[in-house]
This record gives C-alpha cells, structure tokens and sequence, in this order.
C-alpha cells in the first residue's frame, strides 16, 4: 500500500532520529579508538620528520592511521595485515621505480607483481589490495623531497605499521567495556521499545505503536557492532596478559548476544501485533502493564551486564513476568491479548536465557497451557 505524504515524512523522521541516537552511541563508545589513530598517525609522523629526519613522512601517518582503524576489529591482524602489506607495496613500487623508472608500462608490471606477491605471501583480501595500492602510489607520485633516499618511503610505512601493531599490543581497552556498551545499548533499544509499545496499547496510539515498530526494525546494527566488538575483546583475552582475567564474563556476554538478538526479532515480532491492536481503538492497560513489565525487566539485565553484576535480580524479575503469560488468565479478555500473551512466551524464554537461565529452565517457568499434557517444559 502507497504511504500518504504525511506518513512517509513521518516514518522518515523516526529512522532519521533511530539512526543519529545510534550514531551518537557508536561515537561514545568508539572515542578510545578514534583517539588512537589521531595520536597513532600522529607518533609515526613525528619520528620520521624529526628523527629520521624525512622531509614529507606521508606514508607513515596514512599506515598507522590505516593499520590502527577507526573501529577496534580484530586490531592486531588488521594492523599487521595492512600495515605489513602497505609497507611491501611501497617496496615493490621503489624497486620498480628505481629499476625502471615511471610510465604506465612500470605502473601495470607494478602492479601485477604487487598482486602476485600479496597472493603468495597472504591470501587475505586486506593484504593484497594494501600492498597494490601502495605500488601504485609509489609508482605514480615522485618523492616530494629532491633529496630523499631510495627506501625513505618504505621506511615510512614500515614506521607506520610498527606504530599500529604497537597500538594494538601497548594500548589495549578493557576487554570487558566494548562488549558491555554494545550489551547495554542493545538492552536498551528493547526496553524502550517495549515500554513505548506498551505506552501505545495503554491508550490506543497507533501512531506511537508505528513509532515503537521503527526504533525496534532499526536495531540490527546494534547487534552486528556488539558481536564485532565481542570478536575484539576475545582476541583481547588471548593476547594480552592484562585482559586475560576477563575471558569468563567476555564468553557470558559472546552468549548473551545470541539469546538478545533473539528477543528483539520477537520484540519486532510482538511490536507489529501492538500496532495492529491501538487501530482497533480500544485501551488494554492489563496487557500493557505485562509488556511494559518485560521491558523493565530487559533494563534491569542491561544494568547488570553493562556493571558486571549479577544478573540474578533482572532474572527474578523476569520469571515474575513469565510467570503472568497464562493465555487463559483472568485478565485475558479476548483473542487479541490472548494472541499478544503467546507472542511473549518465546521473548520471555529469550530474555530469561540472555540472563543466564537454561533453555529447559525458562520453559519451566511459563504457566502450563491448557491442554497439554505432556511431561516436562510446554511446547511453544
């Protein structure tokens, strides 16, 4: 169906805000890393200029700045991997230039004898490409001081690269915070979704319930950055000494990610159902109550994991909650809250599982439906 106007401009409007508050929560959780680079690029630069004694040390600040990244992925490979390949590049392109001399001829030969040696050396693509690359800049662009040597630039990239790795060995975050930002702000866009869902059951806002559906569909960037980031600190926990000692709570939340990323598709999942039960016009503050509930309980797990404490009080909370989701209960009056109970069994299995609860646990402590008789856990 074609959106009117107004709708489009408004849905444009909710994406446009989801987008710049995760936006901003990336900034913050990212500033370490962009401060890195600065000083990194920054260091490699100054020791060529004033210790070596290079005129225009270029590539040193562009391999440390490269190889240091401005997300902290799998740092120490990626330093390496661009750095060293940024530095043979740079090698291969002198040793043509100095052989040869300039022209498109040399620039093709340089280039395929880049690619060819990144290939055998390295099979990975960011390997490969830095080392192309760099062949082609040194073949390309004379050195801009007359009295350079002939390696000066491929000690300037090797300057460079030694910086980034350095960076990423010397200069390690906490392996815990990355992980328990993307924890926390993940934790976050759930609660808030659900508690805006449950705002617009409770007075029968359709618009709100839209505006609760878009913030949940506009989550999955979240989850990709946490698990990114839960890849760093597990790199983190086997390379350095110092972050060692934090590889429990690291693989807790490499396991909380899963069963999270779970509860907001069911968050997308239940948010859709609200929005088609505010255009029946009618208030439900029963069932709004029991999805705001499950969004304070998702809050209460954020606090936890975002502080490394025990997850035990958001996990009581939750059964308390769990234990509400009875389809045939009291203050279950029709087949739409009875649908909007089912819909919330599978989440609170999901929320109670990121809490550390097992699978067979949390089914235990959903209300038996009627009619099932079978031993053990209800089959949802």
């Amino acid at each position: 169906m074609r959106l009117r106007p107004q709708e489009w401009a408004r849905q444009t409007a909710d994406h446009i805000r989801n987008r710049t508050r995760q936006g901003l929560r990336r900034i913050r959780s990212n500033f370490s890393q962009l401060a890195q680079v600065t000083i990194g690029a920054a260091l490699a630069y100054s020791f060529c200029f004033y210790v070596l004694g290079h005129a225009y040390p270029f590539l040193a600040a562009v391999a440390a700045a490269v190889g240091t990244g401005v997300t902290a992925d799998r740092r120490v490979r990626r330093a390496m991997e661009i750095g060293l390949g940024a530095t043979a590049g740079v090698l291969v392109g002198e040793a043509m230039v100095a052989t040869f001399g300039t022209g498109l001829i040399q620039l093709a030969v340089t280039m395929f004898i880049g690619l060819v040696i990144g290939t055998m050396i390295n099979s990975g693509a960011i390997f490969i490409t830095q080392i192309g690359i760099q062949s082609i800049y040194v073949v390309t662009v004379p050195p801009l001081s007359p009295s350079a040597e002939p390696l000066d630039r491929t000690t300037d990239a090797l300057v460079g690269a030694v910086t980034a790795i350095l960076m990423a060995l010397v200069v390690p975050d906490d392996a815990r915070k990355g992980p328990r930002d993307k924890a926390s702000s993940l934790l976050q866009e759930i609660s808030e979704a659900l508690v805006e869902s449950a705002d617009a059951l409770a007075r029968a806002d359709p618009e709100a319930a839209r505006r609760a559906l878009n913030r949940a569909r506009d989550s999955q960037g979240i989850v990709d950055s946490w698990r990114s980031s839960l890849r760093i600190s597990q790199e983190a926990t086997r390379i350095n000494a110092r972050s060692r000692r934090y590889a429990a709570e690291v693989t807790r939340l490499s396991k909380a990610v899963e069963f999270a990323d779970r509860a907001m598709r069911m968050v997308r999942v239940v948010a859709r159902r609200i929005v088609a039960m505010t255009e029946l016009g009618t208030p439900r503050p029963d069932s709004a109550e029991l999805v705001e509930q499950f969004g304070d309980g998702a809050n209460r797990l954020r606090i936890a994991l975002q502080r490394g404490t025990s997850r035990v009080p958001a996990e009581e909370f939750l059964s308390e909650a769990t234990a509400r989701l009875d389809p045939s209960g009291d203050r279950v009056t029709d087949m739409q809250d009875r649908t909007l109970v089912l819909l919330l069994r599978p989440l609170a299995v999901d929320l109670l599982q990121a809490a550390g609860v097992t699978e067979d646990a949390a089914h235990e402590r959903l209300p038996v439906l009627k009619g099932d008789t079978t031993e053990g856990p209800p089959v949802e």
